[in-house]
């Protein structure tokens, strides 16, 4: 099955999605808010750590103490620090996704562009009342090192019980994904968990069919995998 990246996640009228992981997070939350932007449905862009100020999406930019107008898709953010802005605090996203209607979109992690991540003892940051938390996994890690491919490979290395230099394969990526330090880490109790797997190619299906199915049949499992080409492609679902 083919989707949009809303309609494979199933969102409904008021989400708060946290996305988190490796790479593609930005491109994620991005993609959202155009499609929200296509369907007139209002959201907020944000995120728990830091952003680059231009990445903008296109957006109007809310900075600091100013006030969110109602109805629109628009970039939620703190005061700018050069090039990059900080993000907001946990409890004024879950204060705002209270009182607001629509998507909250939310980056609740860094991963300095590498695909795929361990976290570290502070990661995470999901707000509480996230709704949908999906962890975000380059496909293009597979078959390179864990040092070459990983943020944090040390913790990743010391998670899976391999050295760093061991390669990706997705044996090991479903068990970093499914793990209550790895990709469930922080995970709040009533969110629903997604994976997706970035940077889907016509070359990747077969390796990603597996980590699809190895995700799906772990302990821990998410309830959805996604398929996720480059922007302007249509995303594939997998559900056990």
């Amino acid at each position: 099955m083919t989707e949009t990246l809303a309609k494979a996640l199933a969102l409904q009228d008021h989400e708060m999605v946290c996305v988190v992981g490796g790479g593609g997070k930005t491109t994620m939350v991005f993609s959202l808010a155009a499609e929200a932007q296509a369907l007139g449905h209002p959201a907020a862009v944000t995120t728990t750590t830091k952003m680059g100020a231009e990445e903008t999406g296109g957006l109007l930019t809310v900075e600091g103490s100013e006030p969110l107008p109602d109805g629109l898709v628009l970039r939620w953010v703190g005061e700018v620090q050069g090039h990059r802005v900080v993000g907001r605090t946990p409890e004024e996203i879950d204060a705002c996704f209270a009182e607001r209607v629509g998507w909250m979109l939310v980056e609740a992690d860094g991963s300095r562009r590498h695909p795929v991540k361990a976290p570290a003892a502070h990661e995470p940051v999901i707000p509480q009342a996230a709704t949908v938390v999906v962890l975000s996994m380059g496909l293009d890690a597979l078959g390179k090192s864990l040092a070459e491919a990983a943020h944090r490979p040390e913790v990743a290395a010391a998670l899976l019980g391999v050295s760093q230099e061991a390669t990706v394969t997705p044996e090991l990526l479903a068990i970093l994904a499914t793990d209550a330090f790895g990709g469930r880490k922080c995970l709040p109790p009533e969110a629903r968990f997604v994976v997706a797997l970035t940077k889907m190619t016509e070359e990747r299906r077969a390796e990603a069919g597996r980590l699809a199915g190895l995700l799906l049949a772990a302990e821990g499992a998410p309830e959805r995998v996604l398929l996720v080409p480059p922007p302007g492609g249509m995303v594939e679902v997998r559900q056990g």
